[in-house]
């Protein structure tokens, strides 16, 4: 294979991709995580000065949002690293969940 047939199946298998916004989606699910994760630290700290009780599902959201993409990513890379982050993910989502569902219906196990 010469560089010309090598750089045609580049160009074909790129075809309509602009890696320029691939960038830009990957910086802005980065700063959407972090903020998010900025968000709970700061609604934790205000709950904790009001006397109130923490809000679990604030957490449980973010989680959700970690463990989507995570999961994402597991599937259609099918590599170690991303099943791990989605299940490392998964177990507190699924805790705050069940935290927040309790609170909600007033069930205590």
């Amino acid at each position: 294979m010469d560089k010309a047939e090598i750089l045609e199946k580049s160009r074909k298998e790129n075809k309509g991709r602009d890696i320029s916004e691939d960038e830009q989606s990957k910086n802005a699910a980065r700063f959407g995580v972090v903020f998010g994760v900025c968000f709970i630290v700061i609604i934790t700290f205000l709950s904790i000065a009001a006397g109130s009780k923490m809000m679990y599902g604030v957490v449980a959201t973010e989680f959700c949002i970690l463990f989507a993409m995570n999961l994402y990513n597991a599937i259609k890379r099918k590599t170690a690293k991303f099943i791990l982050m989605a299940v490392s993910n998964a177990i507190p989502f699924v805790i705050f969940t069940f935290i927040t569902v309790c609170e909600m219906f007033q069930v205590f196990p």
